[in-house]
């Protein structure tokens, strides 16, 4: 594969997570990410569109991790590339549509990449987001994300496929952007997993807190010597 091609992949799983929401923070600044267990991590380019593939094993329950990405308010927290995004108006009560710009920078230049789009919850659970091309600088684009409940894990699976409808020149090598893209998806599914496991702690906590306060009874003192006599 190119070398422009590479580049242009970094910025496509950049721009991609739940709303096709940003990964990455920056190409050629070093990731400090600590590390991963990825069950799958697979990128493959076939006549410009990219196929991408990245599933791992979260220790958080899946319900949580439903709620990290059904987000969109919040989905700044994946990535501080994300400079915009907002929650735009849509006909249809089943999904939403969601805007996201992202700034992706180099030495030596920076380009801001806009896109729109369906963001849907399907039957099992799991998320689906699809480009509007007209309101995106990308030809086509879906992504999902697939959540599996593995008793207090989940297994947890990005997948997409993208066309761009812009052109990044050539300027890093390919074996740097292929070891940035596993630390940027890195710090994405550990961002993922450390606020769905402080969710989850929080509102374990609440609950026993007040299972502990519903156990105690509450007696009202009596004195049983007392008697009233009436004259």
């Amino acid at each position: 594969m190119s070398q422009s091609r590479w580049l242009l992949l970094h910025m496509l799983i950049s721009n991609s997570s739940l709303t096709l929401v940003a990964l990455s923070i920056s190409f050629f600044q070093p990731t400090y990410a600590q590390a991963f267990d990825f069950t799958d991590a697979e990128v493959i380019e076939e006549n410009g569109v990219f196929h991408i593939k990245v599933s791992a094993i979260i220790e958080a329950p899946a319900e949580y991790i439903r709620d990290v990405l059904a987000d969109s308010v919040h989905i700044y927290r994946l990535s501080p590339s994300i400079i915009e995004s907002e929650v735009l108006p849509s006909s249809s009560s089943g999904e939403k549509r969601v805007r996201t710009r992202l700034l992706c920078c180099t030495p030596v230049f920076c380009r801001e990449v806009e896109r729109v789009d369906i963001v849907r919850v399907l039957e099992s659970g799991d998320f689906e987001a699809e480009i509007i091309p007209s309101l995106s600088e990308f030809k086509s684009g879906k992504a999902t994300w697939k959540i599996t409940p593995r008793s207090d894990h989940t297994y947890l699976v990005y997948e997409a496929t993208l066309e761009p409808d812009f052109f990044i020149p050539p300027i890093v090598g390919t074996q740097l952007v292929i070891r940035n893209l596993r630390d940027e998806f890195t710090t994405t599914f550990l961002r993922i997993e450390k606020i769905a496991r402080i969710n989850a702690e929080r509102d374990w906590s609440t609950e026993l807190l007040l299972s502990d306060a519903a156990s105690k009874t509450l007696r009202v003192p009596c004195n049983q010597s007392t008697s009233a006599n009436l004259q």
